[in-house]
């Protein structure tokens, strides 16, 4: 299972942006034992702003948890006039196999 977070924001708003970022990052740590990134930070310019994604890969049984990080995390920065963002579970290759008629391969 995956952890998809997209973010977007003023292009003047990147200095505020990362200072935030790094504040939820000390109080919203990585845990290991929950998700591991798989894309930390992507970031691109669009004709609106930034964009910004994030993918984790959740273990098994943690989804509460990794919804619990990931929402502390964003509702930092919410403060930020014209930043929203996006948060979705989606499957990973193995687990959506069985949807289209495939086995996934054992580990």
């Amino acid at each position: 299972m995956l952890l998809v977070a997209e973010m977007w924001y003023p292009a003047g708003k990147g200095s505020e942006t990362g200072k935030v970022y790094f504040e939820a990052m000390k109080k919203f740590p990585d845990d290991k034992t929950i998700s591991k990134p798989i894309i930390r930070t992507a970031i691109h310019a669009t004709k609106e702003g930034m964009h910004n994604i994030t993918i984790s890969s959740i273990k098994p049984g943690k989804v509460k948890e990794a919804m619990d990080i990931a929402n502390g995390r964003l509702l930092m920065f919410a403060a930020i006039e014209g930043f929203t963002y996006t948060i979705y579970l989606a499957y990973d290759l193995a687990e959506a196999m069985p949807f289209v008629g495939l086995e996934a391969p054992q580990e």
